[in-house]
């Protein structure tokens, strides 16, 4: 009977903590796509532009929302353009979607080799 006892504790203390253990490795995916996201500050001038027509209506659209992220629009424009080139020339996907030889490392989602 304690064999049942010891089985059952341990199969409460898993599913009990289950949703633990599930919303701290989440966490660890966020911070590591977050630390991936965020713009490395460089030593680099910023001496060039680009110049970008809008609309009234967009310019205040855009404006709220940099205001939201508490960002100037240029800023919040940049961020946007740096995450989605990271999308198209770096993969992005979780560390447990890749395979790894001791030569190379590629994702299974969208095939990028990493090294």
């Amino acid at each position: 009977m304690k064999v049942r006892t010891e089985m059952s504790t341990n199969y409460l203390k898993d599913t009990f903590f289950q949703n633990e253990a599930h919303r701290l490795k989440v966490e660890q995916v966020l911070d590591s796509v977050m630390e991936a996201d965020a713009v490395p500050v460089e030593d680099e001038v910023r001496d060039k532009q680009v110049l970008i027509r809008v609309s009234e209506s967009q310019r205040e659209q855009w404006q709220t929302a940099a205001e939201a992220d508490g960002l100037s629009v240029s800023e919040w424009l940049r961020q946007m353009a740096d995450h989605r080139w990271r999308e198209i020339y770096t993969c992005t996907h979780p560390v447990e979607h890749r395979k790894s030889y001791p030569w190379a490392e590629f994702c299974l989602d969208c095939g990028t080799r990493l090294r």
